[in-house]
């Protein structure tokens, strides 16, 4: 049975992958530190400062665009906050993609970097 990994894990993957495949075009993906506890104070200051609830996990700034990709374990499902977010960048043109594994994600990336 194989052992499940977690979105860490998964986003920790692909931010590896990109950087060792993609070298010229290191800083361009990178995360949003959007999740986990913080205290009320931290929270505060974030929400103070721009943090927005939901923005995906990691951005990709390629020629012009903004690719949105959001890590999801197999069975992980998108909170309210997060689908919301989809919405509203889907409007605006943006690409927004659910990655759940690295193949997905090197396919994507390779498919932005060919069309663009």
């Amino acid at each position: 049975m194989a052992t499940k990994k977690s979105e860490d894990a998964i986003q920790a993957e692909c931010y590896m992958w990109f950087n060792n495949t993609h070298k010229d075009l290191r800083g361009l993906l990178f995360a949003v530190p959007n999740g986990g506890a913080r205290s009320a104070l931290q929270g505060k200051i974030f929400k103070m400062t721009g943090v927005v609830a939901g923005v995906s996990d990691m951005l990709f700034m390629y020629k012009g665009n903004t690719f949105c990709f959001e890590l999801k374990t197999n069975t992980g499902t998108q909170s309210e906050k997060q689908q919301d977010w989809e919405k509203k960048v889907s409007k605006h043109g943006f690409q927004y993609f659910i990655i759940r594994d690295l193949s997905t994600f090197s396919q994507i990336v390779n498919s932005i970097i060919k069309q663009y």
